[in-house]
């Protein structure tokens, strides 16, 4: 028998980051700034705007990303 660890037994820290977690933030991020972006834009095509709710749409996806990122960093 070997004295090497089995794969798979190793214990890690909870706490770690791993290459999935900043593929989450992206994504959250990114979602969170298109959607709302994307919500500003069809508030402005309806209401027959130029280009006024498109900007507030996109700080609003942006700041409610950062908030939901935020908050599933400290929860965990």
């Amino acid at each position: 028998m070997s004295s090497e660890p089995v794969e798979g037994t190793e214990k890690r820290d909870a706490r770690a980051p791993r290459q999935a977690d900043g593929w989450g933030i992206f994504s959250t991020l990114l979602a969170g700034v298109l959607v709302w972006t994307g919500i500003g834009w069809t508030a402005d095509w309806l209401l027959g705007f130029d280009a006024l709710f498109l900007p507030i749409g996109a700080v609003l996806g942006l700041v409610g990303s950062v908030y939901l990122i935020v908050a599933k960093s400290r929860q965990a």
